[in-house]
């Protein structure tokens, strides 16, 4: 990817790679020098690992809720949904599209003569993607205990642009969508083994990030599943044995995972990459965090990766 840079002329590219690229810098600066400028650590830590900032006035004034996350994927269903709308209405009306839309469409990725996503290809990325977010969704609103505890505006306003842009980056690389077509055919019959070998390691990571999460829920709930309180603590067994984060291990499988769905997609790796760098560095400080509240955490449980980081 390194050596292609220079055609990363388009919207959507240039806004990941500079978000990444700023993301990553800031979460270096929090890790390494947190007090050399208060508001770094401000922009990139929420929850656990903020909750040592909260007595900064400017930290609160540029904070909303933790449990706002909600709507992340709230604004992402409904994308998502309007995406599938959109691919339905092309298999019956291949003129669906207006002019305009496509023009759009067209800035946010390079130029093709032939886009690299097929429609029935397209159909079961966005379909799998729906399905990871109205997880989430539902994990948010029925599962999680949030506390008090908060996440800053910044964080907020990519996480929402993330869910939207997410669908979008697939969009504007499918064929009869990018470019007219008299047939919009959908089949399954279309997809190859490896990309249902992708579609099953989605589901299975899907699966084991509810896993988790209904793991960490249990720490703040007694055994009728009834709230008991809103302290942070430590979690044991499974995969938390290995690793302080699994659940953000397991995001970064699920969009891995996606690319071999859509392994010529140019745009959505720019997602994966954006995905990877944040998850990592949230495992880091959230990592440290706990060896810095917890005396006795252990010793030998790593990060992100067992073993490794």
């Amino acid at each position: 990817m390194l050596d292609k840079l220079w055609e990363v002329r388009q919207a959507l590219p240039i806004y990941l790679l500079t978000a990444t690229i700023g993301l990553a810098v800031s979460c270096c600066f929090t890790l390494i020098c947190p007090h050399v400028c208060r508001l770094i650590p401000a922009l990139t830590t929420y929850g656990k690992a903020a909750d040592q900032l909260e007595e900064d006035s400017l930290v609160a004034r540029i904070s909303v809720p933790k449990k706002w996350f909600k709507h992340f994927y709230a604004l992402g269903l409904l994308t998502l949904l309007l995406c599938l709308h959109c691919i339905h209405s092309l298999i019956y009306n291949p003129d669906f599209f207006p002019t305009i839309s496509i023009m759009f469409l067209t800035i946010l990725t390079r130029t093709y003569s032939i886009p690299p996503i097929a429609p029935s290809t397209a159909v079961l990325a966005l379909l799998l993607i729906t399905f990871h977010v109205a997880r989430r969704l539902y994990e948010t609103l029925f599962v999680s205990v949030y506390s008090d505890s908060r996440m800053n505006v910044f964080h907020y306003i990519v996480g929402i642009v993330h869910y939207i842009i997410l669908p979008i980056s697939i969009m504007c690389e499918t064929q009869g969508v990018m470019t007219k077509k008299e047939i919009f055919h959908v089949s399954i019959d279309d997809i190859t083994l490896t990309q249902w070998a992708g579609a099953v390691l989605f589901w299975v990571c899907n699966w084991k990030q509810h896993q988790i999460a209904e793991q960490i829920a249990n720490t703040r709930k007694g055994p009728r599943g009834l709230i008991r309180n809103y302290a942070y603590g430590i979690c044991f067994g499974g995969w938390f044995n290995l690793v302080s984060c699994p659940h953000f291990l397991f995001e970064i499988c699920i969009y891995l995972s996606l690319l071999l769905v859509i392994p010529t997609a140019y745009v959505y790796r720019f997602v994966v990459l954006f995905v990877c760098v944040n998850q990592t560095f949230a495992a880091l400080i959230t990592h440290s965090w706990y060896h810095k509240t917890f005396p006795k955490y252990p010793k030998t449980r790593k990060a992100l990766i067992p073993y490794v980081l």
